[in-house]
């Protein structure tokens, strides 16, 4: 696809250039794009970012997503991450 991610060297790639990511933006698609097309509740993402049981508040998670959707916008790719209000997220067409 037009996104692609490597953990190991934490690297983005949109269309063939580097998105620079934090280590948390990173997390948070990296858990996305494990199951493309399916729904990540909220809480569920919370927990395989920062761990079970973590205070972390829907804004802290809010800001990262904010963030994150920014950067792959910037880099051409601006349905990257889908939003369904009341369930949770998903990767959008961005990855193929």
């Amino acid at each position: 696809g037009v996104l692609s991610l490597d953990v190991g060297r934490h690297t983005c790639i949109v269309a063939g250039a580097e998105v620079p990511l934090t280590a948390t933006e990173l997390n948070v698609l990296r858990v996305l794009m494990q199951s493309p097309g399916r729904v990540t509740g909220r809480a569920q993402l919370v927990d395989a970012v920062w761990g079970v049981g973590s205070p972390v508040s829907d804004r802290t998670l809010d800001s990262h997503l904010r963030n994150l959707r920014a950067k792959l916008a910037a880099a051409g790719c601006t349905d990257a991450i889908e939003t369904l209000h009341g369930v949770g997220l998903r990767m959008g067409s961005c990855v193929g």
